[in-house]
């Protein structure tokens, strides 16, 4: 599970490793390389756990969809907000 995007729909194959990661974070806390850049992206949907490929180049808004189960993967990021709270009576 990712910590840096809460609701991440996919993992994404880093194409320099081979590895699945669920965002570019996570490649770079778990690697000592950078995460190469590529024009066809593999991804694992995790809602139907199938993979599939996208180009980048031929992007469009259908694209958005696992074309597996239609999971909706291209969403707005929920990430982890730091919040201070304070516990006790005296507070």
């Amino acid at each position: 599970m990712c910590k840096h995007i809460l609701n991440a729909q996919v993992s994404i194959r880093a194409p320099c490793c081979k590895k699945w990661f669920d965002c570019p974070e996570c490649h770079a806390e778990a690697t000592d390389h950078e995460l190469r850049k590529t024009n066809e992206m593999i991804f694992l949907c995790k809602k139907c756990k199938k993979a599939f490929r996208k180009d980048v180049n031929d992007y469009e808004d259908e694209d958005e969809f696992c074309p597996h189960c239609d999971n909706h993967y291209v969403v707005e990021a929920k990430t982890p907000v730091a919040a201070l709270g304070v516990e006790g009576d005296d507070a």
